[in-house]
């Protein structure tokens, strides 16, 4: 039996529109523990007895507590604000 190769070719019309990062993003909602590694650098959301507490962690840093207990955090937005508070590096 002979079997004959068949190229592939691609077309050129391939192209990418969004970049890399916003490809790659987790989706609003997506939620993250305290003490774990941010994996999406935006705003963060919790709340904890009727204590609503929003927080800007960049991707990377470990995601803060919130009064000293850990809690989950929902991404609410994918900007980086500083006017809200940031939470300390780990030491």
């Amino acid at each position: 039996m002979k079997i004959e190769a068949t190229p592939y070719h691609y077309g050129s019309g391939f192209t990418v529109t969004e970049p890399q990062e916003q490809k790659n993003r987790k989706p609003l909602g997506y939620s993250q523990y305290s003490g774990t590694v941010c994996q999406q650098s935006g705003q963060w959301s919790t709340e904890l007895h009727a204590v609503r507490q929003v927080v800007s962690v960049e991707k990377g840093k470990v995601m803060p507590y919130h009064s000293g207990q850990a809690v989950t955090w929902q991404l609410d937005d994918y900007s980086v604000s500083e006017n809200l508070i940031k939470p300390h590096a780990a030491l």
